[in-house]
């Protein structure tokens, strides 16, 4: 009996090891992962969330669904914020279709293809460093139009 009882307790202590292992990891570094969902706002020249946050060097799985019926559209985070967003949309328009993606990917941290009417990609990067960086569609005259947005990365 006294052997039943210690199996049973050492079962129960593992059971909550690793319950509470695995919920360590559900907010900070270390192996943690965040999910974002973005769309585009129907017909409109914007995107259905102006910002979202994210933990530093945490993984982000980024899913971009362009629910326009006529519109093509991606998105386009920057190592930056305005001023690296106008240099990549003026890149990415004069490279032109099927992307209207600059060639040079330096100033980028993560992008979609161009999505038609429906579209949807799933994009996986690593946040970068604590701060603001503009995401956008290079689509032309979509950045302009205001299709734009902010991710914060927060210390984690």
């Amino acid at each position: 009996m006294k052997m039943q009882k210690s199996s049973w307790m050492l079962m129960v202590v593992l059971v909550a090891a690793f319950a509470l292992a695995a919920c360590g990891n559900v907010g900070g570094g270390g192996g943690a992962s965040t999910t974002i969902e973005i769309a585009s706002d129907g017909e409109n020249l914007a995107y259905d969330k102006k910002e979202f946050t994210v933990p530093a060097g945490q993984t982000i799985t980024l899913t971009f669904k362009n629910v326009s019926t006529a519109q093509q559209h991606n998105l386009v985070i920057v190592k930056g914020g305005e001023d690296v967003a106008a240099k990549v949309n003026d890149e990415g328009i004069n490279a032109g279709p099927p992307d209207f993606l600059p060639a040079d990917r330096t100033n980028i941290i993560a992008a979609t293809k161009m999505l038609g009417p429906g579209g949807s990609e799933t994009l996986t990067f690593t946040a970068p460093a604590p701060g603001t960086y503009v995401f956008l569609c290079t689509y032309p005259a979509h950045y302009a139009g205001g299709m734009k947005g902010v991710m914060t990365v927060v210390s984690p």
